[in-house]
């Protein structure tokens, strides 16, 4: 199989978290966000970033993606598409699982 992952097997009620050893670190120093994976270091833009801090674990995707319709306004289809591809390139990289 070949190609991006695509956001859109997510199920709605699945909730994400981050893998085993994959952790979102505040450099203090830098004074910026850090994911932090064996070997890896990414530095998530500023709507990455509000994405990954509701995952969890606790609320599901659809849960994650009204709040952040209720939080930037956007349109929900927008926002529900670049949800689903992140989250999706994630566990495609194994930085984040569903349960």
């Amino acid at each position: 199989m070949t190609g991006e992952p695509s956001g859109d097997a997510l199920p709605g009620s699945a909730r994400p978290h981050l893998a085993r050893g994959v952790r979102l670190r505040h450099d203090t120093v830098r004074d910026r966000w850090i994911l932090l994976a064996p070997e890896t270091l990414i530095e998530p833009n500023p709507v990455a970033l509000e994405i990954i801090r509701r995952c969890t674990g606790a609320a599901t995707l659809d849960q994650i993606i009204a709040d952040l319709v209720a939080l930037s306004g956007a349109a929900p289809e927008r926002v529900a598409g670049d949800t689903r591809m992140l989250l999706g390139q994630m566990v495609a990289k194994r930085l984040m699982v569903l349960s």
